[in-house]
């Protein structure tokens, strides 16, 4: 064997080991990162607010982006849900197409009716010109 004797398994219990972590120095460092950036970004959108109000002010000028007001900038839809009429008009487009008579291809002849009319007729047989039997 190699001469060493049994290990000694009881450590002192008054003395923490180098490899154990003091948690609540962790806890700390991290709530008073967090509360440090919390009063960073108060102070920051109060000097933004305020810098704003000056700028007013001075120019008598509320400036508020143009492109702020567009439903979509690129493909990025911005509209808020409470004030978004997009799919109302459509529906309204849409339904005003399938209920009512108007022109696919005036130059052709070709027209459309209402949808009822038209599934009323070919459930009654009628085709029209230029289907195939």
């Amino acid at each position: 064997m190699s001469g060493h004797g049994p290990h000694n398994d009881q450590h002192d219990h008054g003395h923490k080991s180098e490899d154990e972590i003091d948690y609540w120095k962790v806890i700390a460092v991290g709530v008073v990162s967090l509360v440090i950036f919390a009063l960073s970004t108060v102070w920051a959108a109060w000097i933004l607010s305020h810098e704003t109000n000056k700028v007013e002010e001075a120019t008598g000028v509320t400036h508020r982006p143009p492109r702020v007001e567009q439903e979509e900038i690129g493909i990025v839809d911005q509209v808020p849900f409470s004030v978004d009429k997009r799919l109302a008009r459509w529906r309204a487009e849409h339904n005003a197409r399938l209920n009512g008579y108007g022109w696919v291809d005036r130059n052709k002849g070709i027209a459309h009716v209402p949808i009822e009319q038209a599934i009323e007729a070919v459930a009654g047989g009628a085709l029209p010109a230029g289907a195939p039997r």
